[in-house]
């Protein structure tokens, strides 16, 4: 008797542990290397992760989104500025005459801004151009190629800013933009530059509450006109 529950008891020790085997241990886990043949992965530039698998297994491929990883634009060394040069319209002019036909476009921030006051009217009287947010020591980029006419290292209520002349289908066209950090210009009157340079860092210099660029864009007579239906055009 004592045998026969002995063996009983064994078996049924055996049952209990089988099914929790069964139960809790993953397939996969119990299969051989040859059931699923190589995995490889690939990952090639900015295109989706995959993960595939080759042999006699009939295994599903598996797809993630891709993703984009953008490297910041190096940011070239500060230079000592001084105060000079003009951005009236004769000033403009010459140094439209200067330049090269500008053929490439860029916004003073390729990775977008928030818009703040645009151009026109407003309680502090009219508003020769627009603001541009964005955080502090964001780089701030020319639109495109030309010579700079103008630039302040510690401006009135302008702050710290730039004038740039630019040549488009052959005509003058200027563009300023003010309020950058102290000491953070990469570029002073007579220097070229070229469309997306880095020229500067946000700052708030001046009449400014918050950091950002008041950027601004006249021609040969020196009116400004409102700058956003030029650069959605030339831009994108």
């Amino acid at each position: 008797m004592r045998a026969r529950d002995s063996v009983i008891g064994v078996v049924a020790m055996t049952f209990v542990f089988g099914v929790a085997v069964a139960t809790s241990v993953p397939a996969a886990s119990l299969a051989t290397v040859g059931d699923f043949g190589s995995v490889q992965f690939d990952a090639e530039g900015a295109s989706a992760q995959v993960f595939a698998g080759s042999g006699d297994g009939d295994l599903p491929a598996v797809a993630r989104d891709g993703y984009v990883i953008h490297t910041p634009t190096p940011t070239p060394t500060p230079k000592a500025v001084s105060s000079q040069g003009g951005y009236g319209g004769a000033q403009c002019q010459a140094g439209a005459d200067a330049s090269p036909e500008a053929t490439e476009f860029s916004w003073v921030y390729p990775d977008g801004f928030r818009m703040s006051d645009g151009f026109g009217p407003r309680a502090e009287g009219f508003h020769k151009g627009v603001d541009m947010l964005n955080g502090p020591g964001v780089p701030v980029h020319a639109i495109a190629a030309g010579t700079v006419i103008a630039a302040s290292g510690n401006g009135g209520t302008g702050g710290v800013y730039l004038a740039i002349a630019h040549k488009v289908g052959g005509q003058a066209l200027c563009s300023m933009y003010m309020h950058f950090q102290d000491g953070s210009l990469m570029v002073g009157v007579g220097d070229a530059v070229t469309a997306g340079q880095v020229i500067g860092l946000t700052g708030r210099t001046g009449n400014a509450t918050t950091e950002h660029t008041h950027f601004e864009l006249y021609g040969a007579d020196g009116a400004r006109f409102d700058p956003m239906p030029f650069m959605t055009e030339h831009a994108g």
